[in-house]
């Protein structure tokens, strides 16, 4: 396979898109999850016993699923990062390629 020079758009739309899947990542834990959670809790409240125990335990389930979810985040947090890093990387290989040809 014949290596060809990296294209610094691919890695900036790798970026956006990653920067995207973040944001609606974080916006499902800070928005959605609480509210569905908070309503299921109310309608185990109101339920009969054997009822109310086993939607009490599907809450603390999914709870248990948003903290995975965060720290899932949390990863794709780091990831971005270390692309931000890989992009200035590229970006000053680049330079010094152009600057040696010029020379």
């Amino acid at each position: 396979m014949v290596h060809r020079p990296s294209d610094s758009r691919l890695l900036s739309n790798l970026l956006s898109t990653e920067k995207d899947y973040s944001k609606l990542l974080t916006s499902l834990l800070d928005d959605s999850s609480p509210a569905a959670r908070a309503a299921l809790t109310a309608y185990a409240a109101a339920s009969p016993p054997p009822t109310s125990t086993v939607l009490l335990a599907v809450v603390a389930s999914l709870e248990r699923a948003d903290e995975a979810l965060g720290r899932y985040v949390g990863a794709v947090e780091r990831w971005r990062e270390g692309l931000k890093v890989l992009r200035e990387m590229e970006e000053d290989v680049g330079t010094v390629m152009r600057d040696r040809e010029i020379l």
